[in-house]
C-alpha cells in the first residue's frame, strides 16, 4: 500500500503535489485523454519509484514521490511521440530507469534543482533517437493553417493539461486543476492566477491563437509560479520573482515555438533556474 502511494505521488509531484488522492485525480484527467497515455505515466512512475529503491536511495524522498514525477513525463512521452510497439516500449522502460538516475545527479548538486530537467533532456534524447531510427517516429501530420477565434475556456483547461502533454481534452485540464487544489487551494489559486495572466499573451502580436487556444502557452508558466511560490524557498518578494518566472517562461516558450522545437517543460526549468541563479548572487554579495 505504501508503495502504491508513492507511485500516486510520484504523479501527483509533475504540478508539486505529493499527495496521492492528487496523482490519482491526475490519472484521471490522463485517462479522459487516452487510456494508453495514463497507463504509461502510471508504469513510468512505478519504474521510476522502484529504481529508487532498488538502488536504496533516500526512503523520505522515495515515499513522497520524488523519484516518480519525472520518470512518470518520459512514460507519457512516449507514446505522445512514439508508436507503440516493442522497441518503443523497451526504450520507455530504460529511459524511465534513466530518469530516475539522472534525478540523483541534479540532487548531488546544490546550485539548481532538477525539477523536470530529467525528463526533458531524456525526451530529448528519445526524439533525436527517433530522428535516426525511423520506426520510432509517428506518421506525420499536416496542421490545418486557418483561422481561429481566441476561446478563453479551451486556452485555460489545455493549459493545464499541456503540463502533462495532454492538448485534447477539457475535462483533463479541469480535473488536473482540481488535483492541484485537492491538496493546497492556495496554489490552486496560484495556479489559476498563473494561467489568467499568461492567457494575456492572445493579444501579442505574431502570437498564434491556436498555440494560445491549444495550451501552448500556459502550461509552463503555471508551473514557474508554482514552483518558485511554494518550492524554492527564495525568501522575499516571492510573487514578484514568481512573476519573473513567468514572464521568462513565455518568451522562452514563444522563441521556442517560433524555431520550430519541441519545448516541452524547458521554458519552466530554464525560468526557475535564472530566478534561483540570481536569488543565489544576491545572497553571496550580501553575506560579502
Amino acid at each position: 500500500m505504501q508503495m502504491m502511494k508513492s507511485i500516486f505521488r510520484g504523479v501527483g509531484q509533475v504540478m508539486f503535489q505529493g499527495n496521492a488522492l492528487s496523482g490519482a485525480l491526475m490519472l484521471a484527467g490522463i485517462a479522459c485523454n487516452s487510456l494508453l497515455m495514463c497507463l504509461f505515466a502510471l508504469v513510468g512512475s512505478a519504474i521510476g519509484t522502484c529504481t529508487a529503491v532498488a538502488l536504496r536511495y533516500d526512503a523520505g524522498r522515495i515515499r513522497d514521490g520524488l523519484y516518480g514525477f519525472n520518470a512518470a513525463l518520459v512514460g507519457i512521452a512516449v507514446p505522445c511521440f512514439m508508436p507503440i510497439h516493442a522497441v518503443s516500449v523497451l526504450l520507455m522502460v530504460v529511459a524511465c530507469v534513466l530518469s530516475t538516475l539522472v534525478t540523483r545527479l541534479f540532487e548531488q548538486q546544490r546550485f539548481v534543482p532538477a525539477l523536470t530537467a530529467p525528463f526533458v533532456l531524456i525526451t530529448w534524447a528519445m526524439l533525436l533517437l527517433s530522428h535516426i531510427f525511423p520506426q520510432l517516429q509517428l506518421p506525420a501530420t499536416t496542421a490545418a493553417d486557418t483561422a481561429e477565434s481566441f476561446s478563453l475556456m479551451r486556452a485555460a483547461s489545455l493549459s493545464f493539461g499541456q503540463i502533462m502533454l495532454q492538448g485534447n481534452n477539457l475535462l483533463t485540464g479541469l480535473l488536473f486543476l482540481l488535483a492541484i487544489c485537492v491538496n493546497s487551494r492556495k496554489m490552486g489559486i496560484e495556479s489559476l492566477v498563473a494561467c489568467a495572466l499568461c492567457l494575456a499573451v492572445v493579444c501579442v502580436p505574431g502570437v498564434s491563437t491556436t498555440s494560445v487556444n491549444n495550451g501552448m502557452y500556459g502550461y509552463n508558466a503555471i508551473l514557474a509560479v508554482l514552483a518558485v511560490a511554494n518550492i524554492l524557498g527564495i525568501g522575499s518578494c516571492t510573487y514578484a520573482k514568481a512573476l519573473i518566472a513567468l514572464l521568462l517562461s513565455l518568451l522562452m516558450q514563444y522563441a521556442g515555438l517560433h524555431m520550430g522545437l519541441v519545448t516541452l517543460t524547458a521554458p519552466f526549468v530554464l525560468s526557475v533556474w535564472l530566478v534561483v541563479l540570481y536569488h543565489t548572487f544576491v545572497v553571496k554579495i550580501k553575506q560579502d
